[in-house]
């Protein structure tokens, strides 16, 4: 009787280290989706398109801005009526 129970219990060790492993690949092959959120501490992202942002974004150090994809032109003056009346893009260089 013990040896049937040992028999009973290593199987079902098996089945379950068999299905753990088909899990692993079935998710490293993409067929079982997985989510993940991920946090980036130290390094760089580099993002590509375009991104919604629904909270605050604190920026520690330097940040590029590009003034010309803002108002189409490359220099720190913004016609914000189209009447001709300029102001100035507020820029800070850290100084």
């Amino acid at each position: 009787m013990e040896t049937k129970s040992k028999n009973i219990s290593l199987k079902a060790i098996l089945i379950i280290m068999t299905v753990g492993i088909w899990a692993v690949v079935l998710q490293n092959a993409g067929i079982i989706p997985t989510k993940q959120n991920v946090y980036v501490k130290g390094g760089y992202v580099d993002v590509s398109g375009s991104v919604d942002i629904d909270n605050t974004v604190e920026v520690n150090g330097y940040l590029d801005v590009n003034l010309e994809a803002i108002n189409g032109k490359s220099n720190a003056f913004y016609d914000m009526n189209g009447n001709g009346n300029y102001v100035r893009i507020p820029t800070y260089n850290g100084n």
